[in-house]
Order: C-alpha cells, then sequence, then structure tokens
C-alpha cells in the first residue's frame, strides 16, 4: 500500500500539526489543501511555515460554487487527484482536528492490506473544550481508507453507514472497523482561543441555523466547565440538555490548550 493522506484546512489549523505529525508516521504522501476564502465567502490568509516539512504539497483551493457542500467535496477530490497523481494506491481525507491512536492505525491500515478492502469507515468521538473531556453521545462515523480507483468523491453518495456526505467515495468491498479496533478521535469543538471557536461557528456551512445566538454560544463555551452539557450550536439555541463528557485518562497530547483571553 502507498497511502495518500489529504489535509482539508481552513479552520483550526492550530491542530495542524499535532495531527499531522502523527499521520507523518503512517503516510506514504501528504498534501495539504488549503482555502483562503471560505465556503461561506469569509477571507483568512493563511501561513504554514511549521508544518511545511511535514508536506509533499500545499496546494490553494478556490471555492467555485454557491453551495458550500459542493466546494467541500470538490476540496476533497482535489486532494484524491495529488494522491493519484503521485501513484499512492490508496487515500484519505482528513481534517486537521481529527487524531488517530498510532498502534490502532498501522493494525487497520495492515487489515486492509491483507483483506483487501475497497472502502473503510470507522467510529468517532467528539472532544469538548479539551482533549480530556470526550462526549458522551450517540454513535456517530466516519470514512477512513478507499483503494484509489476511477472513482472520486460524489456528495450524497450512498454508503454503508452515515458519514459526512462530502468525504463517500463509492466501492465495492466495505469493511466497518469495530471501535475496539479503531477509533477517530475528533477534535470538534477543541480551540486555542474563543476567536478561532468563532471562526469555526461563522464559517460553518449550516450558521444561519444558529447565527443570532453565536455571542450567546462564545459566552457558554468560555464558561463551561465538566458538569455542563457540552452542546454544539444547534443544541445551545434548542435549549437541550444531555450530551455529558467523560474524562479520559490518557488523553492524546495537544500543542495548544485553550485560552480564554
Amino acid at each position: 500500500m502507498k497511502l495518500g493522506v489529504a489535509f482539508n484546512v481552513f479552520n483550526g489549523e492550530e491542530l495542524l500539526i499535532d495531527s499531522m505529525n502523527r499521520m507523518r508516521m503512517v503516510a506514504d504522501y501528504i498534501v495539504l489543501t488549503y482555502q483562503n476564502t471560505s465556503n461561506v465567502g469569509n477571507r483568512k490568509v493563511h501561513k504554514f511555515d511549521d508544518v511545511a516539512h511535514l508536506c509533499d504539497d500545499i496546494v490553494l483551493f478556490e471555492p467555485n460554487d454557491v453551495r458550500p457542500a459542493i466546494n467541500e467535496t470538490n476540496k476533497r477530490n482535489l486532494g484524491l487527484h495529488y494522491a493519484r497523481k503521485n501513484g499512492c494506491s490508496h487515500f484519505m481525507s482528513i481534517d486537521c482536528d481529527e487524531f488517530y491512536h498510532h498502534d490502532q492505525f498501522v493494525n487497520a491500515k495492515n487489515l486492509i492490506i491483507e483483506k483487501g478492502f475497497e472502502s473503510t469507515a470507522c467510529e468517532l468521538v467528539n472532544y469538548f473544550h479539551s482533549s480530556k473531556y470526550q462526549i458522551v453521545a450517540h454513535r456517530q462515523f466516519v470514512p477512513f481508507i478507499f483503494r484509489i480507483t476511477e472513482h472520486k468523491h460524489k456528495h450524497l453518495h450512498p454508503f454503508p453507514v452515515v458519514v459526512d456526505p462530502t468525504r463517500v467515495i463509492s466501492q465495492a468491498k466495505f469493511h466497518l472497523f469495530d471501535k475496539s479496533e479503531l477509533l477517530m478521535h475528533h477534535m470538534s469543538y477543541v480551540r486555542k482561543d474563543l476567536d478561532s471557536m468563532k471562526s469555526k461557528l461563522m464559517n460553518s456551512p449550516n450558521r444561519k441555523l444558529f447565527a443570532d445566538i453565536i455571542p450567546y454560544y462564545l459566552n457558554y463555551f468560555k464558561d463551561w466547565d465538566s458538569t455542563q452539557s457540552a452542546l454544539n450550536p444547534h443544541q445551545f439555541k434548542k435549549g437541550l440538555g444531555g450530551n455529558y463528557v467523560q474524562e479520559v485518562e490518557h488523553p492524546i497530547e495537544l500543542s495548544v490548550c485553550f485560552n480564554i483571553q
């Protein structure tokens, strides 16, 4: 297997170096695909001096569709194109706030080689405020490694489990890893400060659904402690409870921690 990995970057880039350092140990080729204009039209100029040595290519993506999900799908296909161009046999798309434990990743990769799986997925767990606070919630899934063929990402294409609709590649021989074998650790609500969290919210493709409560949500996030519900903006707007956290015994080490200033 020659594994190509495409990092998809606009927000949360403070987590990129930690995720990329881990991925560099298991990937044969890494391309960083980024954009300076978000999928909702906001500008943010990026510099990648601290991770340039970890990448084989850094490629700018220019959004060209009014539909955020289509732009996101096209961006993931740009990463796939570069992996294919550089002779990779397998591919995965990853965001900069996604992490895997090394041993699990290697074992999963070896099983894919042994069994000839063409598409794979695993469960994910989300984190809130810190890598030590894991949200206790319903099962969620994320695509893992695909074999590279003539196929590419297609938005809303059918897939055996429910995943991000921009990340699906249709392949025949599918395998779902049990969470005891492989788990993706998603730092979905872990950011270095309120500005970074605000950027995540303001550039969400669904921001119109909760734009009016963003200032209140940021105050909630700033003052949050582990005895409270760990809510996303949709849940916060609806006044929902639940989504409590459990403290992880051996959290993934991150270079940054949340700063309320």
